[in-house]
């Protein structure tokens, strides 16, 4: 059973049809959909083990299997719930960032194994909320209090 040349040409034109909604209809729902998903960000990726967290007054680092503060500090969290707490974190981005114009109240450096650069990240603190930023990008990351004690140094007064 042979095709006429009619059935040939609606065979074409509907052939274009798809193919135009496949390369352009396509690709822009799919654009369209991830602009309205909220922004995500793992800061240690899935298998990458975290080396150091530098902090403004001190690091954490891992000697063998246990973390420990260099130099040595009195702190409410240990350095092995903190690095836990860095490894496990997964940030979304606000939706409405806040137009935050003061200076961080806290740098992180985080260096991973394998990596070429370290992340930087700066803590703000806006109207009784946290938020977190890495160095070179405009997106804030909401923390929650809970979040913010586990993520950073509680150091503990000494006794006097």
């Amino acid at each position: 059973m042979a095709l006429s040349r009619r059935d040939w040409n609606n065979i074409i034109i509907f052939a274009v049809l798809a193919l135009m909604l496949l390369f352009y209809i396509v690709p822009q729902q799919l654009a369209l959909l991830k602009q309205q998903q909220p922004l995500s960000e793992k800061v240690v990726p899935a298998g990458v083990p975290l080396v150091q967290l530098q902090f403004t007054q001190t690091n954490v680092q891992q000697a063998g299997v246990v973390w420990h503060f260099q130099p040595q500090l009195q702190s409410s969290n240990s350095a092995a719930e903190i690095a836990s707490a860095w490894q496990q974190l997964e940030l979304q981005a606000e939706v409405n960032p806040p137009q935050i114009d003061s200076q961080p109240i806290e740098r992180v450096v985080v260096l991973l194994a394998g990596a070429d650069s370290a992340q930087h990240w700066w803590l703000f603190q806006y109207q009784q909320q946290y938020y977190l930023q890495r160095q070179g990008q405009a997106t804030f990351y909401p923390l929650t209090d809970s979040q913010y004690q586990q993520l950073f140094v509680q150091p503990v007064a000494k006794p006097q």
